[in-house]
């Protein structure tokens, strides 16, 4: 018999606590619609397409982004990194100075220049692409004022298809 007085306890809790959780459902209008928040549907998509759906889908293409200042001497340089399967690459490089600046891309481990001495002019910027895709690892940009200090801003992206460095 104990345990009868048990449960009975138990099961009016239960009840209780189901009608507390849904306090808006028991006192909903009749004429007011009803939403379910807590269900919803998995999508999947393959990362070239889009839909016209409601659901956002954004393809993970960009592996590294980087933004960097360099300058102060007539020579001056900074590096970025390129990931495996990232090798498409724009670069965005703002030349602060009153005078030109030339600048190099080379791949640290293999010394293999991408840019080779490409100036961009006094107050001016320009936007380097990769015509191939690049290797992974490490770069550096090399920037040379001649007798002049080099003030730059560099901005850039790795992506995994070529036109994600558009």
């Amino acid at each position: 018999m104990k345990k009868k007085h048990f449960i009975a306890p138990a099961l009016a809790l239960g009840l209780i606590g189901g009608a507390i959780a849904v306090p808006s459902a028991i006192f909903a209008d009749s004429d007011a619609a009803v939403t379910d928040s807590a269900t919803s549907s998995a999508v999947t998509q393959d990362a070239g397409t889009t839909t016209t759906s409601d659901h956002v889908i954004t393809p993970q293409s960009l592996g590294n982004s980087f933004n960097f200042t360099s300058g102060g001497s007539a020579t001056s340089s900074g590096t970025f990194e390129v990931p495996k399967g990232f090798g498409y690459v724009k670069l965005r490089i703002r030349n602060y100075a009153n005078a030109p600046v030339d600048f190099t891309v080379e791949h640290n481990d293999s010394g293999k220049a991408y840019v080779d001495g490409q100036t961009i002019s006094k107050n001016s910027e320009t936007i380097w692409r990769s015509s191939d895709a690049m290797r992974s690892g490490r770069y550096t940009i090399q920037f040379r004022g001649g007798s002049n200090k080099v003030n730059v801003e560099v901005w850039g992206v790795a992506g995994s298809l070529p036109s994600d460095a558009k």
